[in-house]
């Protein structure tokens, strides 16, 4: 077979990266994040670092797709958050210029549509008197194993959280988010003191990591119609309050498949990287193996890099641009960049964040923050009165018909 023959055969049976996302109408990093979750069999085009994708797979993760889209029957239209290239936008405000300012709970009134005050009030919620008891029981679990454990113990000992009016909504998601601070930091009642000012307490930290821990909350609190907050909607169409909504994305969002529950790879790579003389032979050895880079692999709609790592890498470089991890991971990430055109995701942005400040690998900061999100989608789907109910396609055995 000459070259032009092999070429063309080639040209047959696969597809440059490009064309295999265009084809799937996802970004690149979407498709390099597809080749181990849908098995898209892809090889090395000799001599260079290109890529090429197997043609049938591609078809056969199209037509997955787009069942998928036939048959979900999401509630896909919402007022809080528009996703750009640039920003996410919540009510219209661009979230990387409201982390610059906003605090948590100023952002949660935003997404909720009340008055800060009205939301959150001096007042906290009660404590169960069981609480202590069960906390002492569940001391060594993750922060979100713990709180979904406690969450209906206290939605009980706070009959206000029945209140299902839209105000009544908001203050008992103020609840929740203070709820949630107490069980991130170990105290045994929530605060009144800002979010950020709670975590950075319990960290010992300065100042300036306090505002570090404001900006990623912020950052964190929405990002659209990912599982979790499909969960948080499905749920809150039944007529639960805001507790029962959270404790829904919380389950989703320890799922093995779910950022949180993919933490674990970028933990891994982020030690490898922290015990290495020379990030890039850690980069070098995984691109070898043929194995994906945890970590990479920003969601849509963004093209390159996730803005909100991008945000919050800048920042974290004017308080740790000295630290040892600090710089051996941003030496990585430009190798990832320079190789694969991939960057940073906000997940592992998150996970560094959280190494660089010695918070505990159970706890982490984005759920905090994420929660403000969730009660947003609860108290919206809950005050339309329209009930997620998705369609389904029986595929089982058919009846067998009998005489009469």
């Amino acid at each position: 077979m000459n070259d032009a023959s092999r070429s063309e055969l080639i040209d047959e049976l696969y597809m440059t990266a490009r064309e295999a996302a265009a084809e799937l109408g996802v970004t690149i990093n979407t498709l390099y994040s597809y080749v181990s979750r849908k098995r898209l069999r892809t090889r090395q085009v000799p001599g260079t670092r290109q890529r090429i994708y197997w043609r049938a797979d591609i078809a056969h993760a199209k037509a997955l797709l787009w069942k998928r889209a036939e048959l979900n029957g999401r509630p896909d239209n919402t007022d809080i958050t528009l996703l750009t290239p640039q920003a996410p936008f919540y009510r219209g405000r661009n979230a990387i210029d409201l982390s610059d300012h906003m605090t948590l709970e100023e952002v949660a009134a935003l997404l909720w549509q009340v008055d800060e005050q009205q939301a959150f009030g001096a007042a906290t919620p009660s404590v169960p008197v069981e609480l202590s008891g069960m906390g002492n029981l569940l001391s060594h679990a993750m922060t979100t194993d713990k709180a979904i454990a406690l969450l209906p113990f206290l939605e009980h000992a706070n009959p206000r959280a029945f209140d299902l009016s839209h105000i009544g909504m908001c203050r008992t998601g103020a609840d929740v988010l203070r709820w949630y601070a107490a069980i991130l930091t170990d105290t045994d009642r929530p605060s009144n003191e800002p979010l950020h000012e709670q975590v950075a307490k319990h960290l010992k930290a300065s100042a300036e990591v306090a505002d570090a821990i404001r900006r990623l909350l912020v950052l964190s609190a929405d990002h659209g119609f990912g599982a979790g907050t499909y969960a948080v909607r499905a749920v809150a169409s039944s007529g639960v309050t805001a507790y029962r909504s959270v404790l829904a994305g919380l389950s989703i969002a320890s799922g093995r498949e779910s950022r949180l529950g993919r933490s674990e790879g970028i933990r891994q790579f982020l030690h490898e990287v922290a015990d290495s003389a020379d990030p890039r032979s850690v980069v070098v050895r995984r691109l070898r193996k043929g194995e994906l880079i945890p970590g990479f692999d920003s969601p849509q709609p963004y093209e390159g890099q996730d803005p909100r790592a991008e945000a919050m890498l800048r920042h974290l470089e004017k308080i740790f641009g000295s630290h040892s991890l600090f710089k051996k991971v941003e030496r990585s990430c430009k190798i990832v960049g320079e190789t694969l055109d991939l960057y940073p995701s906000f997940a592992l942005v998150n996970i560094l964040f959280g190494q660089l400040v010695g918070l505990d690998r159970h706890r982490v900061l984005y759920v905090l923050g994420r929660c403000a999100g969730w009660v947003a989608h609860s108290i919206e789907q809950s005050q339309s009165g329209d009930f997620v109910a998705p369609s389904a396609t029986y595929r089982g055995e058919l009846p067998v018909p009998t005489g009469n």
